[in-house]
């Protein structure tokens, strides 16, 4: 055998290829991270909510696009209830989605958040944001809200406005 005293003592290490164990771990974190987004996709949007520190995400940006083409959709062709949807729009274009979270969870800050942007007295409300934390129909949208889970929010809309709820809250508030 003939072998070199350079080759017996640096023997000449195979290099290991290492790039496939890391791709591997790779897709696996990026689907456990897919996986979890899937599973609880309200939980991990308040979760980047906290991180963003209160501003709103991408999916409260796109809820609260949806809000806005329903709102436009109602316009009617009147100048003043047209003018008062825009109104709404710009408005609600300004609320941040943690301010409407908060609301869903107390009557006092409901209460001040429609006040503020409504054009309703500090009295009317407060009987409207009383009427709504007082009957129970609304308190799956509510705590939907509440939850930042925009989805079931939109379900419980659907439901609320095929039972007629929807229509007994504006004869409410029209009738103040």
């Amino acid at each position: 055998m003939s072998t070199s005293r350079q080759q017996r003592l640096h023997p000449t290490k195979q290099k290991k290829r290492r790039w496939p164990k890391v791709l591997i771990g790779f897709l696996i974190v990026v689907a456990v991270l897919v996986g979890l987004v899937i599973a609880f996709p309200f939980q991990t949007n308040n979760a980047l909510r906290s991180a963003m520190g209160g501003r709103d995400t991408p999916v409260d940006t796109a809820a609260k696009n949806e809000l806005i083409k329903k709102l436009d959709s109602t316009k009617t062709g009147s100048v003043a209830g047209d003018e008062l949807i825009s109104e709404a729009v710009s408005r609600l274009r300004n609320t941040s989605m943690q301010q409407v979270r908060d609301a869903a969870q107390s009557s006092s800050a409901a209460a001040k958040l429609i006040q503020q942007n409504t054009g309703l007295s500090d009295t009317q409300a407060q009987a409207l944001s009383s009427f709504v934390f007082s009957h129970p129909q609304f308190s799956g949208m509510r705590t939907a809200v509440a939850d930042g889970d925009w989805l079931q929010a939109y379900r419980e809309y659907q439901q609320l406005t095929s039972s007629g709820d929807i229509a007994t809250l504006r004869s409410d508030i029209q009738g103040q």
